[in-house]
């Protein structure tokens, strides 16, 4: 029988099971003790595993670096942290000491650090709190960065990243806390550093990951049978797995990459560098880009409605490449604005 739970239900339970079996593991964060804590993803794992399940001051640059020490010392913390936003107060000891340690000491000091981080939009958030800065953490050398867009990766990326001996990223889209999918009840793995192929198909490749991926799931339905799409779930933006992306444009010869950011900088852009720099690689059409415009997101509905890419922008991004008729939506106000609650297959 199918077991359907939503993704910050698959994160908890990896916390759980990876608590249960490795007593190394602990959690801080604001927060995190309290009901409901960390978005329900901690919900009251503090009541299981009293004294590792630490709640902090409101000083992320200390607790972060705490836990960075702890990691030195052969500990396996994980830091979650409620908003991108406030990781930044933690920079240095994200960017210079954890992505860095190992390295200056010749690969003989592990630093196992598990930072999840919560990024993009939600509901009147504004530009203060809708950041994403995908770009930022996957250009630093020495941290593994990965973004699940599902719940059942959810669950297998925070396990692998809780095996690893050097720093992982998690940044987690709130905006499809809500979606649903057959996860798993036993420990499994998802590789880090490797992208999905969620469909196959032969005219034209979709590179997405995140909220951009749930869009770009949506739009396969808009589209029809007719528009072979192959869907790429990116899912690692530091290694960016660019075999499978090569592997599959040189079958459908166009691509064509979703983000959820601004489109200056953004994960596509560098997506398209590398194919752009392929000799061998002969496209039939040239690469599209689908991204926020290069300004901070508005807090205002009526001016955020024109703000994040959706399905129909996806579906039509395609068909265009196919020479066929754009689809024409009206958009609800609860499919604009409010987070998708559905369920994947």
């Amino acid at each position: 029988m199918p077991r359907i739970i939503q993704f910050t239900e698959a994160i908890r339970e990896a916390t759980d099971q990876m608590m249960e079996v490795d007593k190394n593991i602990f959690v801080m964060g604001l927060g995190v003790t309290d009901k409901g804590g960390a978005d329900g993803t901690t919900n009251e794992l503090n009541l299981k595993y009293p004294g590792r399940i630490l709640d902090v001051p409101l000083s992320e640059g200390a607790f972060t670096g705490m836990a960075v020490g702890a990691a030195i010392n052969g500990l396996r913390p994980i830091v979650h942290h409620g908003r991108v936003e406030f990781s930044l107060f933690a920079a240095d000891q994200i960017f210079t000491q954890a992505a860095k340690w190992n390295y200056m000491f010749g690969g003989n000091n592990n630093v196992p650090l598990v930072l999840r981080v919560n990024v993009g939009r939600q509901w009147g958030n504004g530009p203060q709190h809708t950041q994403s800065l995908y770009a930022l953490f996957g250009s630093v050398p020495g941290l593994k960065v990965v973004i699940p867009s599902t719940p059942r990766m959810a669950k297998g990326l925070l396990v692998s990243a809780l095996r690893d001996k050097n720093p992982v990223v998690i940044l987690e889209s709130r905006w499809i806390f809500k979606v649903k999918q057959d996860v798993p009840d036993g420990i499994y793995a998802e590789p880090l550093g490797k992208s999905r192929v969620a469909k196959d198909g032969k005219y034209v490749t979709v590179v997405a990951y995140g909220d951009g991926f749930i869009a770009a799931h949506e739009a396969l339905s808009l589209i029809g049978a007719e528009a072979s799409v192959e869907l790429i779930d990116l899912v690692s933006l530091n290694p960016i797995d660019h075999e499978t992306i090569l592997n599959s444009v040189k079958k459908t010869g166009r691509l064509i990459c979703v983000d959820t950011e601004p489109n200056a900088f953004d994960i596509g852009s560098e997506i398209i560098s590398k194919i752009a720099q392929e000799r061998s690689l002969k496209l039939k059409d040239a690469p599209v880009s689908i991204s926020c415009p290069n300004t901070p997101c508005p807090t205002s509905t009526a001016l955020t409605e024109f703000y994040y890419p959706t399905k129909v922008d996806v579906a039509n991004a395609v068909l265009r490449l196919m020479n066929k008729p754009t689809i024409a939506h009206q958009f609800t106000f609860e499919e604009l604005h409010l987070a998708p609650n559905l369920t994947l297959p």
